[in-house]
């Protein structure tokens, strides 16, 4: 669900996962799932592990896209992806109270439609709390949030508003910071709608995001931390 949300093309992603273990014969890199059929060789399986490059899959995501699609596939596919009418649906009433023009939309709920948000590390500042506080906050909000099997509002709003009350925080202030983590900005809409409709995957994906650009975890601190949740 995660890759659906970034918008990847399905046929790319299984041409990815195809070539980390193993090559055609030709070394090329692009290629179908009947082509990997046609020409598969278990001599050619790599015993080596391979590594998930995030960067490698959007440029054969790319290569697909434009080679593969004509221009009212491309059209036919986004509108699939994300310009339909049941992902649409629950965000409407959220940003029509709060347009005057449709040029007004893009601004405010651009988010839904992006991957991971490019972030810096005052983007995530909050006054009346340290960077550290922010960090372990986030963490334990999100070990919290991975443990969560109905992603609704509601539940995700008791999670957010227990843990800071646990840690002794603001809700108000951890709520600040869920805000640009999530959408990207101070003002959009409601984070807690917006985290529902996002779904766990990509909410998770840009908390754990957050917290790499906040210095990550040691491995030293990840199971100091880990011991503290526990106790919690």
């Amino acid at each position: 669900m995660y890759y659906q949300r970034m918008g990847y093309l399905p046929e790319a992603l299984l041409n990815y996962l195809g070539r980390m273990g193993w090559s055609m014969p030709d070394e090329r890199e692009k290629f179908s799932l009947d082509e990997m059929i046609a020409d598969f060789d278990v001599n050619r399986v790599s015993l080596g592990g391979p590594i998930f490059d995030q960067e490698k899959l959007a440029w054969l995501n790319g290569l697909w896209l434009r080679e593969d699609l004509s221009d009212a596939d491309f059209m036919q596919r986004m509108q699939t992806w994300a310009i339909n009418h049941d992902f649409l649906a629950p965000i409407v009433p959220l940003i029509k109270p709060r347009v005057d023009k449709f040029s007004d939309v893009l601004p405010l709920a651009g988010f839904f439609l992006s991957g991971i948000l490019k972030l810096t590390q005052d983007d995530l500042g909050n006054k009346n709390l340290e960077p550290e506080h922010v960090r372990k906050a986030l963490q334990f909000t999100l070990w919290r949030l991975e443990a969560l099997r109905h992603w609704q509002k509601d539940d995700i709003f008791a999670i957010c508003k227990g843990m800071a009350e646990t840690l002794d925080i603001k809700p108000k202030d951890l709520f600040a910071t869920l805000f640009v983590v999530i959408t990207g900005t101070t003002n959009s809409v409601s984070v807690f709608d917006a985290m529902e409709i996002l779904g766990p995957d990509m909410s998770r994906a840009r908390i754990r995001h957050a917290i790499e650009l906040l210095g990550g975890l040691s491995k030293k601190e990840a199971k100091r931390w880990d011991k503290e949740y526990q106790a919690l």
